[in-house]
């Protein structure tokens, strides 16, 4: 009995022996096939190149991650290739991860060409002895500092009011101001016309008009044609906030509802009814000024 007792235990050290070896043995195994991964952190300035190159055909994979809009990039014509350039026009952040193969051994090299130069610097040098290679690569395009600020021209007070015209334009939709030219030119021909035959009928009259009689009736058309253009605006509008009420609850289509810049058209379009609104109301209390047809 004693003696079966050994032996199953020595059989059971054997077994974890052998066991434990194969499990060292598989460890080992993973770690060999496992890819060894590098990372660097490179500072370039805009319309610099950096430059991705090994000795032979051993870019396998590169995958780019950022705004790839402003950068371009020499593009392998075929996998595997031996180099890869990249070069932006705009400051930002680059992910880049280039995988390596090769069953002999092979060096893989990082430069940083300057821009409108031929000097090309070797930020980084790998040596591997076969097998694959991963690395990982942040580069940071910063701001060309070239060029000092003080050699930026001032600009001038004229110029500087119409860049603000040009910007406060660009804030209202190509069918606002379409609205408000139509309604600005039939506005001022009949209400030129009407203020010249209030003129005639006044002078026939024996009561011809003054200068503040001719400028109170003409802002009252341009109070008359703002409060029809906001109108109009606020109609379109809610035309289309119904519609899209009725798209999106009803029949379950997704559209995005009105924007901020059609409210600041609305607030802007009410604001300016209400400043020509007060202002037609204080010429008329203050000069005694109203229109013919109520006078």
């Amino acid at each position: 009995m004693p003696s079966r007792r050994r032996f199953w235990t020595r059989a059971l050290i054997v077994i974890l022996a052998i066991s434990l070896s194969i499990v060292l043995m598989a460890g080992q195994t993973a770690r060999a096939d496992q890819a060894p991964v590098r990372n660097e952190t490179i500072q370039l300035n805009v319309g610099d190149s950096l430059i991705i190159q090994s000795n032979g055909l051993t870019i396998q994979q590169i995958f780019l991650q950022g705004n790839l809009s402003s950068i371009t990039f020499q593009k392998p014509a075929q996998y595997p290739a031996a180099t890869f350039e990249l070069n932006a026009s705009e400051p930002g952040t680059y992910d880049l991860q280039v995988m390596f193969s090769r069953t002999s051994d092979y060096t893989v090299n990082l430069y940083v060409k300057q821009f409108g130069t031929d000097v090309i610097g070797n930020s980084t040098s790998y040596y591997i002895s076969g097998g694959s290679f991963e690395l990982d690569v942040t580069a940071y395009f910063n701001p060309n500092q070239t060029e000092p600020a003080a050699s930026m021209a001032s600009m001038s007070s004229w110029d500087e009011f119409s860049n603000w015209m040009g910007n406060f334009g660009e804030a209202f939709p190509l069918w606002v101001k379409a609205l408000y030219f139509i309604l600005g030119v039939q506005f001022l021909i009949v209400g030129g016309l009407w203020i010249r035959r209030e003129s005639g009928r006044k002078e026939a009259a024996t009561q011809p008009m003054d200068a503040g009689d001719k400028a109170y009736l003409w802002l009252d058309v341009g109070y008359k044609f703002l409060l029809t253009s906001f109108v109009a605006i606020v109609a379109v509008m809610g035309g289309e906030l119904i519609l899209l009420f009725v798209l999106r609850f009803m029949f379950l289509v997704s559209i995005s509802l009105l924007s901020l810049w059609d409210l600041f058209v609305v607030g802007f379009a009410a604001g300016v009814v209400i400043i020509v609104y007060l202002i037609r109301f204080a010429l008329e209390k203050a000069f005694d000024l109203k229109p013919f047809e109520d006078a």
